[in-house]
């Protein structure tokens, strides 16, 4: 199959916003902090060039590299949203235990939905191996749009602010995963065969790839504000609530030492 020059134009569009956002990372550290996505984002740039090298010299290994590639992008994903998760439930680098709880639940009932709407799709495709790889996509999209958006919806209750480094990246993963999501049904109904159907959706597919990237990019270049202070009825809970544990701590350690 000829490759187009619009097919060749986002892939390097594709490549080079990648790559910008790599160097980012690492020049502003923000791999710190993110070093799941750090990976993630760096074995793009490498998973690229191995790629563009196998369709260019041995096409006829591209398939199973195709497949070995998807498993290590779907075991990264899954790092991402464990990521994620705790960087938003660890803010002081202790687990906030009611939010993590419903977080798992979420997580939990959101992976059974993905599953259920995935294995109720049935791609329109000659060979069932290509019908699992589109259900492995939609499954995929699926459930990190429903994790990143608990996760979006937890930082908020947490105190984080929008333009937050972490909220940032929930942001753009869920507006990419939610667009993957639309493409894959898209892919179930129309199937592989049509070719000009097919790159079509994959087209939209990278232009979403490439805007979250270049909303990344600009993101973590600059450094998040300051997280939200919390109100001052808060604040004096706590502050009453740290003095009575020190009491009731106190009374214990009295209690003993009489014994």
């Amino acid at each position: 199959m000829k490759v187009s020059l619009l097919d060749n134009a986002l892939w390097a569009a594709s490549f080079l916003g990648t790559f910008v956002l790599f160097t980012v990372l690492l020049l502003r550290k923000r791999w710190q902090q993110f070093p799941v996505f750090t990976t993630l984002i760096g074995y793009y740039v490498l998973e690229n060039i191995v790629g563009y090298l196998v369709l260019r010299y041995d096409r006829p290994l591209y398939p199973k590299v195709y497949w070995i590639t998807f498993a290590l992008d779907f075991l990264l994903q899954v790092a991402l949203i464990v990521e994620v998760a705790r960087v938003v439930l660890r803010p002081t680098g202790t687990w906030v235990r009611d939010e993590r709880t419903g977080f798992i639940i979420a997580g939990t009932l959101g992976a059974l939905i993905a599953a259920g709407l995935t294995f109720a799709v049935h791609p329109s495709v000659p060979k069932s191996m290509d019908a699992w790889g589109i259900r492995a996509y939609l499954f995929t999209s699926l459930i990190f749009c429903e994790l990143f958006l608990v996760a979006m919806f937890t930082a908020q209750k947490l105190g984080l602010v929008s333009r937050n480094h972490v909220m940032r990246l929930g942001q753009g993963l869920t507006a990419w995963a939610l667009i993957s999501a639309m493409v894959d049904v898209a892919h179930s109904y129309y199937g592989v065969t049509h070719l000009h159907d097919f790159n079509t959706l994959e087209h939209v597919r990278i232009l979403a790839y490439i805007g979250a990237v270049a909303y990344w990019t600009i993101s973590f270049w600059f450094a998040e504000p300051a997280r939200r202070e919390l109100p001052e009825e808060m604040q004096k809970y706590l502050v009453a609530l740290h003095a009575k544990v020190q009491y009731d701590s106190t009374q214990v350690s009295s209690a003993q030492n009489l014994r």
